[in-house]
């Protein structure tokens, strides 16, 4: 088995370099790439395929649009890429459907909400219940946020100070982690 070797794009120009960096893969190096999209795009609407993300990350590489920096590699680097653009179709789809609004806007609730993404919102907060059940700040946070609360709101409202509001996300993304479920609760 071969080292693992990391391709890290050199400095001279950054376009050229990533293309250097890219024509340097290995196949194992563009499977890992491969499963990285695959994971990524795994929530993401249909429409979108794990090839569009890692397509979409190689464009924005070599057109410019995102920068490498000096000593990341490039799977890293394209990783982050793609990690980016799942997290903007998420916000688009958020923003176009009102995925967690409770309302259309207008004041009047959906009369009649998707069973599938009912249930799934029922397991879910089932689940950051099960798992903030013992943590009193972190349960006011979550009350704040599913109120649609900013951060400031949420500390004024819970008189919790911001190092204690920024403890506590750290605390709470690093258990969603622990347990592997970030990925839903974006």
């Amino acid at each position: 088995m071969q080292p693992k070797r990391r391709i890290v794009p050199d400095d001279e120009d950054s376009t050229a370099g990533i293309a250097r960096a890219l024509a340097a893969l290995s196949e194992t190096d563009l499977l890992r790439l491969k499963a990285i999209a695959r994971l990524r795009a795994r929530d993401l609407p249909p429409d979108v395929g794990w090839s569009d993300l890692l397509n979409e990350a190689v464009a924005r590489a070599l057109d410019g649009t995102r920068q490498c920096p000096p000593g990341v590699g490039i799977i890293a680097f394209l990783a982050g890429i793609m990690r980016s653009i799942a997290s903007e179709h998420w916000r688009r789809l958020r923003r176009e459907t009102g995925i967690f609004a409770l309302s259309d806007g207008e004041g009047e609730a959906d009369p009649a909400p998707d069973p599938e993404r009912t249930l799934a919102a029922v397991q879910a907060l089932a689940t950051l219940d099960a798992l903030f059940a013992g943590d009193l700040a972190a349960s006011q946070i979550l009350a704040g946020l599913a109120g649609g609360l900013s951060a400031r709101e949420i500390r004024e409202m819970y008189s919790l100070s911001e190092t204690d509001y920024d403890s506590t996300r750290k605390r709470m993304r690093r258990l969603l982690l622990k347990h592997g479920i970030a990925w839903r609760f974006r």
